[in-house]
């Protein structure tokens, strides 16, 4: 099994069954955690103003284009969307009225403006490899502040703002969810017992699909859930979407629109670089294991295949913030058996591959798992902030250690998460604080 690939450019293809070997426990895996964690997109599409067929639409250009890191661009990370931005995208857009299901052209500029900007600017820091040094530069304050921000967002919109979308009509099964998701993915105690005991251990290798299946038996024996499914095949609506949402069809926001979704970006990109250092530090800790096989880990690379990826996805389908560069969850699991050794896992991107159904996200044209998934489709948008409001939130309190960094990153976060379209003033004042109360602040960023 040649496990080199074709280069092309800076970026290595490597094509399903002939550089990627199928290994069946991590595709089965990904049969049902990717495909309904990618359908999570789909109430956050449909209360953008889109259709059913268009939303899922959505969903599969965006598994597309995350299977397309690893597979087509050969980048070693699980892709994955820039979740902890998704949060504070969605509060925008309810700050606009934008967010209640009715389909708006201006909203699909606002989102235009969002992919296009973000696409330059992870390019032009890729081609010209300063992305790193700016991002050393922010304060630790600050950086922190984004990230809380990003938590707080999260928390809010779940239990407050849209406590009836996403609990009140489904408590029973949303919270079961939840409830085993946490434990599974943050518990010390479990994973303590995990490594003394088989089932435990699986459990905890299967990320979010053990909370999914007690959700749907917790919700269809409460009366919560109850599928409708017919059988059938049909094509995702690309054309339709394309037509409805692409700035090649819509035509191009407006310049203004630029400038006031700039903060977002900014944003979308301090998370999108904690990203990078993440997968990054997993396959690092992981490479001594495996010293047959040497990762190559490319940053400009990493940042190009997610400019690229952008960039396709805003002609198609503007989805800011779903494009990014690591699924840490999956990331992590995959690692974890690579490490196991040439047996269990010949090379990472067999693994990586395989779960990503070798890049072929053929379920969105099988009309019954789209029908299955449905009524699962606002757990797993739930779930998914929920955990990583969880992890933004012990990510941010580990970046700060002065009391005067603390309470910069409390007042950040507070202006981010409730600052609407002015959140940039979050940033603004973050940035001066942290000259102001931190003895030389931003040189310990």
């Amino acid at each position: 099994m040649n496990s080199n690939g074709i280069k092309w450019g800076p970026f290595t293809l490597r094509i399903p069954f002939i550089h990627i070997k199928l290994l069946p426990k991590e595709f089965f895996q990904g049969l049902v955690i990717s495909g309904a964690t990618a359908l999570a997109a789909f109430p956050v599409a449909r209360a953008l103003g889109l259709d059913e067929n268009q939303a899922v639409a959505a969903c599969f250009i965006i598994s597309v284009l995350v299977s397309a890191g690893p597979i087509i661009f050969g980048v070693p990370f699980a892709a994955g969307w820039i979740t902890p931005a998704l949060p504070l995208v969605i509060g925008f857009f309810m700050s606009k009225g934008m967010y209640d299901g009715s389909y708006r052209v201006e909203t699909f500029y606002y989102m235009g403006a969002m992919a296009i900007e973000f696409s330059l600017l992870v390019l032009i820091l890729g081609v010209t490899g300063i992305g790193k040094l700016i991002v050393e530069k922010v304060p630790n304050g600050l950086k922190s502040g984004i990230i809380l921000g990003a938590a707080i967002a999260a928390f809010y919109q779940i239990f407050f703002s849209d406590f009836d979308r996403y609990i009140a009509n489904t408590p029973i099964s949303m919270i079961s969810a939840l409830i085993i998701c946490t434990i599974t993915t943050f518990s010390e105690p479990f994973k303590r017992l995990a490594k003394k005991n088989k089932f435990l251990e699986i459990i905890g290798s299967l990320g979010l699909l053990p909370g999914f299946i007690v959700a749907a038996i917790t919700g269809y024996i409460s009366g919560e859930i109850t599928w409708n499914i017919e059988w059938g095949l049909e094509v995702p609506a690309v054309i339709d979407i394309y037509n409805t949402t692409s700035p090649l069809a819509i035509g191009l926001p407006p310049l203004e629109l630029y400038f006031e979704v700039f903060p977002l970006v900014l944003i979308g990109y301090l998370l999108l670089f904690g990203d990078f250092v993440t997968g990054t530090e997993v396959i690092n800790e992981g490479q001594s294991s495996r010293p047959d096989e040497v990762i190559d880990i490319d940053i400009n690379t990493a940042h190009n295949s997610v400019g690229i990826r952008n960039l396709i996805g805003t002609m198609i389908n503007p989805f800011f913030p779903t494009q990014g560069a690591l699924w840490t969850g999956v990331h992590v699991v995959v690692v974890e058996r690579w490490k196991q050794g040439k047996d269990a896992m010949g090379s990472l991107f067999d693994g990586i591959g395989s779960y990503y159904l070798m890049g072929i996200p053929f379920l969105f044209f099988v009309v019954p798992f789209i029908d299955m998934m449905e009524p699962l489709m606002i757990v797993a948008l739930g779930v998914t902030l929920i955990l990583t409001g969880l992890a933004c939130a012990y990510i941010s309190m580990s970046l700060v250690t002065k009391n005067s960094e603390m309470a910069i990153a409390l007042v950040t976060a507070v202006l981010i998460a409730f600052g609407g379209e002015y959140m940039w003033l979050g940033i603004l004042i973050g940035l001066i604080l942290s000259y102001v109360l931190v003895d030389d602040g931003i040189e310990n960023g």
